[in-house]
């Protein structure tokens, strides 16, 4: 391992989970929900803007594209949050390849594994839920569970360490975003691993400072000098749906 890492907190949309839309067309959803014209010469400004920033809380996001309208940001990102709940119950999101036994991996190696998203809680719990993982994951993490400092801020970075008495040179962050590098390093993580699975490129991500980018989680273990540990895809459904290791979702703070 390039580093003593005891705790591993991986960001959800474009990292651990393929969307295959869904998040922009929950943003669509939302900016409906408030009269925002998708067809106007607004929107795609509106969704390069969006874009760029849905690493973030999604109602702090909601609230720059309505140029800080927060009464309209909340019946938006609520409009988002039943339309994404809509889609996770209809099962369109999907893990990244190899995910699963990345955590696999992590886990069997004695590091936590936590997740990490600008979601609501709920949608992030029922995300979970829908991809069998609640077995896998020994913490969730939102900016609701830090008093609602989403990324760039380092909150649930550190929330994640003091969770499991970890220093931040012990926490190593992997995201596809700009916004995981920034709070990776504002934190004092050990690592900051950019992938390219998701929303920034190579070139963004080092800036961000990022010590390395692969191309997806599953090579995690392997730059950080794991085994690879493989799961049968009919092993691990049963796996999923044995119930064995069930503890449901943990969080940092209320609900």
């Amino acid at each position: 391992m390039l580093a003593r890492v005891r705790v591993a907190v991986l960001d959800m949309a474009g990292t651990t989970v393929t969307d295959d839309g869904v998040v922009l067309e929950a943003l669509c959803a939302g900016l409906r929900a408030v009269r925002i014209a998708l067809e106007g010469p607004r929107f795609p400004a509106l969704r390069r803007q969006a874009e760029a920033t849905m690493d973030r809380s999604t109602i702090t996001v909601f609230g720059e594209l309505l140029d800080g309208d927060m009464h309209r940001a909340r019946r938006a990102n609520a409009a988002f949050e039943a339309c994404i709940a809509e889609q996770v119950q209809a099962g369109r999101l999907r893990e990244v390849p190899g995910a699963w036994d990345a955590m696999c991996t992590l886990r069997a190696e004695e590091v936590a594994v936590a997740l990490s998203s600008g979601f609501a809680p709920g949608v992030q719990d029922a995300m979970v839920t829908a991809l069998g993982w609640e077995d896998m994951i020994d913490l969730v993490l939102c900016p609701a569970d830090v008093d609602g400092r989403g990324l760039p801020d380092p909150a649930m970075l550190l929330a994640a360490a003091r969770r499991f008495d970890a220093c931040p040179a012990e926490v190593v962050v992997a995201g596809d975003a700009t916004a995981d590098m920034v709070a990776a390093r504002r934190a004092g993580a050990g690592l900051a691993i950019g992938v390219r699975s998701g929303a920034h490129q190579e070139r963004a991500l080092r800036a961000a400072g990022a010590d390395a980018v692969i191309d997806s989680v599953a090579d995690l273990p392997a730059l950080l000098g794991l085994p690879c540990r493989s799961t049968d895809p009919a092993q691990a459904e049963s796996s999923r749906s044995s119930g064995v290791r069930k503890r449901g979702v943990t969080r940092t703070g209320p609900r």
